[in-house]
């Protein structure tokens, strides 16, 4: 059996039970097995037969070597990432509107929480719809695409959209290069985009935080983070918080909403600072809160004051501070800092986002470190990601960050 054209024609977009006939990639037993054990991406290689009659967006059927049909996919052939699995069996509709509505029921708990109105609604391949984020915040939708393979169904993704939030303000960004390399091409459903500077006022765990969800992907919050300051959060009374690589502050305020004693976030960017100070002062912190503009290296080197609770999320690689950041790099000489300010009992957070060839592993950073000190350190049991970000078996690229909890004995 040859890969190639069944029936041609665009994007296939229907019900679940009007299917029509579709395009087939053959790939090899190795690529097959990855499929089978729960991985949805396809790479080519020099088994890959049929990617060049395929389109972006083309609805396909996967075939292993010996025929058989075995899983739905959208084709992306242009990508190093050829094809996207959304269903592990073949011959099945890609229906949008459809897995819009599951991704929306699964958050039931989230969309009638009045405390947290800042959430991720859609998580990818997890959700059957790959190369695709969707997050809310407050009234606001941004939708994310992340590959040209699902860019032929954002007119039905987001129609799908307004009907489960018919007051939304949906924004859709074109983002399908190595995020902190290209520019983001926005744009507004209906209406004008509003300026990068207009705000919305968002909240999780009741603490109010100033977003700005039409700046670009840096819009004041990560939600993928909610579980892990769900779990810090009851640490936290009466803690003195250090937050490095702070960004807008969020773990600090959220310690603070859960009665720390006080908070200081270091960070070189001051915009993300001004934001952090102002979300303090909205929520009637202003007194338990500071920042410090620097690199975090520089300040832990110069601090002298002990934390009972400290938090490191860095990116994956920065400019500034000398030779700028690369966490590979230079993550275990900074955690070795960390820990000598760290109270004897006090916990330390090292996270590492999953971005990049070959990110930090924060857990091995934080041997290195303990071993440089001669600290001793328990390691804890990393927090469960909340259920807006639902994982995929055998597929470790659909975790957005690693992270690992030490205790200093």
């Amino acid at each position: 059996m040859s890969g190639g054209d069944e029936q041609s024609g665009g994007p296939e977009v229907g019900k679940s039970g009007s299917l029509a006939a579709r395009k087939s990639l053959i790939i090899g037993r190795q690529s097959a097995g990855f499929i089978q054990r729960g991985h949805p991406w396809v790479r080519p290689d020099r088994f890959t037969s049929g990617l060049d009659a395929c389109a972006a967006g083309d609805v396909i059927t996967l075939v292993d070597e010996r025929g058989r049909g075995f899983a739905s996919a959208l084709a992306d052939p242009q990508d190093e990432v050829c094809a996207r699995v959304f269903a592990r069996e073949a011959q099945v509709a890609f229906d949008p509107a459809a897995l819009i509505a599951k991704a929306w029921a699964r958050r039931g708990r989230f969309h009638h929480d009045r405390s947290t109105d800042c959430y991720r609604v859609v998580h990818g391949e997890a959700d059957g719809l790959p190369g695709l984020r969707v997050e809310r915040y407050a009234d606001v939708l941004v939708v994310v695409v992340f590959a040209a393979c699902i860019n032929p169904y954002i007119d039905a993704i987001t129609t799908a959209l307004a009907t489960h939030l018919p007051s939304a303000r949906i924004v859709v960004r074109e983002h399908f290069d190595d995020l902190r390399r290209s520019g983001v091409a926005t744009r507004m459903i209906a209406g004008d985009l509003p300026g990068p500077e207009s705000e919305v006022e968002g909240r999780e765990f009741d603490v109010r935080l100033p977003l700005q969800p039409f700046a670009g992907l840096a819009t004041g919050i990560y939600v993928d983070q909610r579980g892990t300051r769900r779990w810090l959060r009851k640490q936290g009374r009466d803690a003195r918080v250090c937050n490095l690589f702070a960004y807008t502050g969020l773990f600090s305020l959220s310690l603070l909403q859960a009665g720390a004693a006080s908070a200081i976030d270091v960070d070189l960017a001051a915009p993300a600072l001004e934001r952090a100070t102002l979300a303090a002062a909205r929520n009637g912190w202003s007194d338990k809160h500071r920042v410090a503009h620097s690199d975090c290296a520089t300040w832990l080197a110069d601090c002298r004051e002990n934390f009972d609770i400290m938090i490191c999320d860095p990116p994956t690689a920065a400019q500034g501070g000398g030779q700028g950041w690369v966490a590979r790099r230079d993550y275990p000489a900074l955690l070795t800092l960390a820990l000598q300010r760290l109270a004897s009992g006090g916990l330390l957070v090292a996270c590492s986002n999953t971005l990049g060839v070959k990110p930090a592993d924060p857990e091995a950073c934080l041997r290195e470190a303990a071993s440089n000190t001669g600290i001793t350190v328990e390691l804890l049991v990393s927090p469960a990601l909340d259920p807006d970000l639902p994982q995929l078996a055998g597929f470790p690229e659909g975790l957005p960050f690693r992270c690992t909890i030490a205790r200093r004995n």
